[in-house]
């Protein structure tokens, strides 16, 4: 007998349910969304500044008697960078002096002593140093075209207080410290309290010394003072050490928007330049790409004469053929 099997209803595969996204889950999808399109902006905005090109800093500030040296390669832009005891009073000297040289092959400075005795348009011979006195950011500039062959034409002056407060915004700088240095900056910071209370600075008195030794503003501002353990060549050392580490600590933090505010509000507050918003943040991001920057002081070994007081400078030419090759690999 034939048996005929019951029809039975073939199952429906069932469908998983799709789950509703809680309101929480598409602000955290938004949020995600807005970093990484912030993220690209950025990356675009630092990529646009960095292509910009190095002619950007080759426009002359109008009414301004520079003497600059012409037919000097286009492919670097320098720029001065002054350190001073108060940056609004014209009358004290420039402490630190130094020359950045940026373009897209690197970062290179070079330290002018600030003994170095040159001709001084409108004064005669006297010490470097004593030129932003005399006029200025103007008269330094003008003083270094003139002896130096150089095309000077933009200046970034800070005082201490910059100093102290960009190296405190980023939390502090790690340097390699000898025992010598350690001392001097102890027993500096505590002949200077009661300057450095009236500005609201503390620091506390370095324990340690050697690799890694952890500064704050005041101990780096410190640090790079310190003449009297060596020599002015130990000291502009020391100061391009100091602004070394303090770009490569800038360098591993260019994530954080809110360190970024708080270096540029300590450098707006008491810099003093003559460049454009678009010129300094092209120029930092020059920098900040070049690495390590290559370093040179003048006068060089073998041109000058040392009293004591001063360096005489013997053979100009020496130093200024010595600096050309450095700034653009000439012969």
């Amino acid at each position: 007998m034939y048996y005929e099997e019951p029809y039975r209803r073939r199952a429906r595969k069932r469908q998983p349910r799709r789950r509703r996204r809680s309101f929480g889950g598409w602000l955290a999808e938004l949020c995600l969304r807005l970093i990484a399109l912030v993220i690209a902006l950025a990356l675009l905005g630092a990529g646009i500044l960095y292509a910009l090109p190095v002619s950007l800093f080759a426009v002359e500030p109008e009414e301004s008697d520079l003497s600059l040296t012409d037919g000097l390669p286009g492919n670097r832009a320098n720029i001065l960078l002054l350190g001073l005891d108060a940056v609004h009073e014209r009358s004290r000297r420039s402490d630190a002096i130094l020359i950045a040289s940026v373009g897209y092959g690197g970062l290179k400075l070079t330290s002018v002593l600030r003994d170095s005795t040159l001709n001084i348009p409108g004064r005669g011979p006297g010490k470097v140093n004593a030129a932003y006195a005399y006029g200025g950011p103007e008269l330094v500039m003008k003083t270094l075209n003139e002896n130096l062959g150089l095309n000077l034409m933009h200046y970034v002056a800070v005082d201490y207080r910059t100093l102290v407060n960009v190296v405190d915004a980023l939390g502090g700088v790690d340097l390699s410290i000898t025992e010598a240095e350690m001392n001097k900056i102890n027993q500096d910071i505590d002949a200077d309290r009661d300057r450095l209370s009236a500005y609201g600075y503390t620091a506390p008195a370095l324990a340690q010394c050697g690799e890694g030794t952890h500064l704050n503003g005041v101990q780096a501002l410190t640090f790079a003072r310190i003449r009297k353990l060596d020599s002015d060549f130990g000291r502009t050392g020391r100061q391009r050490r100091l602004l070394t580490a303090m770009l490569a600590k800038l360098r591993a933090k260019l994530w954080n928007p809110a360190l970024l505010a708080r270096l540029i509000r300590a450098f707006m507050d008491t810099a003093d330049t003559n460049m454009s918003a678009l010129q300094l943040l092209s120029l930092a991001e020059k920098a900040l790409s070049a690495g390590a920057p290559d370093q040179l002081h003048l006068p060089v070994e073998g041109s000058y004469t040392d009293d004591g007081a001063s360096l005489t400078i013997d053979n100009l030419q020496m130093n200024v053929v010595t600096l050309r090759r450095f700034i653009y690999g000439e012969e």
